[in-house]
């Protein structure tokens, strides 16, 4: 199971309303507001994913939570999204090649066409599956630190 950190940021009768900040790859060395990669990791990385999940804990805004999501269900959605419109999209091909012959612009329409395809039936593949399973599991909640000052006399 992959497990993240994730703060809920609103609650609600049937779950609560959770944000994770991704962690980019590229943040382990001082140099990396100075260099390219660290730059275009800082600029293609997500500032935050909000999502709900379903739970009958009473959880306020403001704690934290530990989750978890099941790699089953990462890698089956990693091979909808990227196998699914190339498969797709070279049956296509040598379907229309073997059978038809057409013109190499007819070839490059269908290969665009039915890679859209693909990424629309990875889609509606991945819809089907979250509303019939919950993918995003709460493990625990995370203690608050509380601090106290003390007085100096």
């Amino acid at each position: 199971m992959v497990e993240e950190i994730a703060t809920v940021v609103d609650n609600d009768a049937a779950g609560v309303w959770l944000v994770t900040t991704p962690a980019g790859s590229c943040h382990s060395c001082h140099a990396s507001t100075d260099c390219g990669t660290g730059i275009v990791a800082q600029t293609f990385t997500p500032r935050q994913n909000r999502f709900f999940v379903k739970t009958t804990l009473q959880l306020l805004p403001g704690e934290q939570v530990q989750i978890g999501v099941a790699e089953q269900g990462l890698v089956l959605a990693a091979l909808m999204v990227y196998l699914l419109p190339i498969a797709l999209m070279l049956t296509v091909l040598l379907l229309m090649q073997f059978l038809w012959q057409p013109a190499e612009g007819w070839l490059i329409i269908s290969a665009l066409i039915s890679a859209a395809l693909g990424f629309l039936l990875a889609r509606a593949y991945n819809n089907k599956v979250q509303q019939a399973q919950e993918q995003v599991q709460i493990l625990r909640v995370l203690p608050q630190l509380r601090v106290s000052y003390a007085q100096q006399s």
